[in-house]
């Protein structure tokens, strides 16, 4: 989906950094938080963590946040468990 999206290389290597890397701006910081606290705990998401992210994004944006967070964790999961390869 990146290489159809033509989203740069080094932005994906990026992402590792998302919390220090200054092309990444404090709405995309956010949302990369929040993504990651989600994956690893659905139930862990600090009230600080949800704070910044409604400065960020109105209700019906946190909705499709989540609902793409929760999706590609659900894809992942799946993916896991039939042990599929990673394909670059």
């Amino acid at each position: 989906m990146v290489k159809r999206l033509h989203v740069p290389a080094q932005r994906i290597q990026a992402l590792e950094r998302y919390a220090t890397d200054p092309d990444f701006d404090a709405a995309d910081r956010a949302a990369l938080a929040l993504a990651d606290a989600i994956t690893r705990d659905p139930t862990g998401v600090s009230d600080e963590l949800w704070a910044e992210v409604q400065r960020h994004f109105d209700e019906g944006q946190i909705l499709e946040l989540l609902a793409v967070i929760g999706v590609f964790n659900a894809f992942n999961r799946i993916n896991n468990a039939l042990q599929t390869e990673v394909t670059r």
